[in-house]
């Protein structure tokens, strides 16, 4: 792991991103288990409920939402490493920044949407009937939380970004770690 010193992002960070990485992992193993005994059940004859089906769904958003700002901080996501490759450092940096503050405003937007959608649910009231009728509100709330994360994650990356020596090339140009 890389020190702030060195580029890399804060302890507090880290860990953040470490926590996200161990939630998407329980949800993941979670939905494989009820997809995996929904099917069995399925093929000794018995009915599982629309809820085995709904639920494994909700939990793929919530894998998303949740994964996508560990993947900032991680270096995980797709990014242009050839082009970046042949710029400066000064440049690589540049790119890095606007690249971050782009993709930072866009999730801005669509925040502002989750946000609305979720008040919009608290406002109606609706219940999933499915899944037990808990709020939808509550289980769309990983909208919101999951891209208000992914922004911090953007906002802590720009900070490495410029902290990182100058005489230190791209973690994206370096490859995955």
């Amino acid at each position: 792991m890389e020190r702030v010193e060195q580029g890399g992002p804060p302890t507090a960070l880290r860990w953040i991103s470490t926590a996200e990485v161990a939630i998407v992992s329980v949800i993941l193993l979670a939905s494989f288990v009820i997809t995996l005994v929904t099917i069995v059940e399925r093929n000794l004859g018995h009915s599982t409920g629309d809820w085995s089906l709904k639920l494994p769904e909700l939990m793929l958003i919530w894998i998303t939402f949740l994964g996508m700002g560990a993947l900032v901080t991680e270096h995980g996501h797709v990014a242009a490493d050839m082009v970046l490759r042949r710029f400066s450092p000064r440049w690589q940096r540049i790119a890095e920044t606007a690249s971050a503050v782009v993709t930072s405003a866009v999730l801005g937007l669509i925040l502002a949407g989750a946000i609305s959608i979720a008040k919009q649910q608290i406002d109606v009231g609706a219940t999933d009937d499915d899944l037990w009728e808990i709020p939808t509100a509550y289980l769309l709330s990983i909208l919101p939380i999951g891209l208000a994360l992914t922004i911090l994650h953007l906002l802590a990356e720009i900070y490495v970004i410029w902290r990182r020596p100058h005489d230190a090339s791209s973690p994206q140009a370096e490859g995955p770690r």
